[in-house]
């Protein structure tokens, strides 16, 4: 009979502890959210995803690069609840996944601020890239090899620059191959032949040449009338039914509010 009472009250203090741990004030219960994806994405992904925690302590949401590609195998292997992808991702090849346009970026092309040059068309972009034009000289600039910067395979800018400017050629194969945006910008800044391509987003300084593209610079205008040619969706990425807790915080991303926050991060707000 004592083993019996003993039981009870063994028991009954189990179940009173886990109510206190559900209930008891300061105990807080976090749902996450991982977002993984895109290393242009991921800075205006880390402002909104901070934001949001700080008024909603009930979500950690945590923010991580790798690349466009790895946001879509994330998705597709259901190890995040966002993917964050950083060019046009075609949906009849994707059909089980569900895209969220959050802003609209600019593709920069940058050089050296020795680099007098100040425009490029599109055709002469193309030459550089593809190694058909070496020297500046043939586009107007100083006497001198070009070295061409770029990102990875796999990099959603680099997809973006092969379908806006290589139209389906190859990068010339000596190109210097970088793992990010940063990484390109600094061998830019040190290099004073050397040119490359970056996120709007992500040139923050003056110490690099921004050149036109066909006569045009990048701005909000020219970016929503299209007159500049180089741009791309930054893009959410899920599954075709997000969780409620997923879909709340993408909703607020789409809201006046969130997309003030892409405003003022330098990127062109989808309202």
């Amino acid at each position: 009979m004592k083993q019996k009472y003993k039981l009870t009250i063994l028991l009954a203090i189990v179940c009173l502890i886990g109510l206190f741990m559900v209930f008891a004030p300061g105990v807080a219960k976090h749902e996450n959210i991982a977002v993984v994806g895109s290393s242009s994405v991921q800075p205006i992904a880390e402002k909104l995803a901070e934001t949001y925690d700080d008024a909603h302590p009930q979500f950690e949401i945590t923010v991580q690069g790798g690349g466009s590609t790895m946001g879509l195998n994330s998705i597709k292997k259901g190890s995040a609840q966002i993917g964050t992808y950083s060019t046009k991702l075609d949906a009849n090849k994707n059909p089980n996944i569900k895209q969220t346009k959050i802003a609209t970026d600019a593709i920069i092309i940058i050089t050296n601020k020795a680099n007098k040059l100040t425009d490029l068309s599109s055709e002469q972009l193309k030459d550089i890239f593809t190694g058909k034009i070496t020297n500046w000289k043939d586009v107007g600039g100083e006497d001198g090899n070009i070295n061409i910067v770029t990102r990875e395979d796999g990099s959603g800018t680099r997809d973006a620059v092969e379908k806006l400017v290589l139209k389906g050629d190859d990068f010339k194969k000596d190109a210097i191959v970088q793992s990010s945006t940063g990484s390109v910008i600094k061998t830019v800044q040190s290099d004073p032949n050397a040119i490359g391509y970056a996120s709007l987003a992500d040139i923050k300084d003056d110490d690099i040449n921004k050149l036109e593209v066909n006569g045009v610079n990048a701005s909000e205008e020219s970016i929503k009338s299209g007159d500049y040619v180089l741009q791309r969706p930054f893009l959410f990425l899920t599954n075709t039914t997000p969780s409620n807790s997923t879909q709340e915080f993408i909703d607020w991303v789409l809201s006046s509010e969130g997309q003030q926050y892409v405003r003022d991060q330098g990127l062109i707000p989808i309202n």
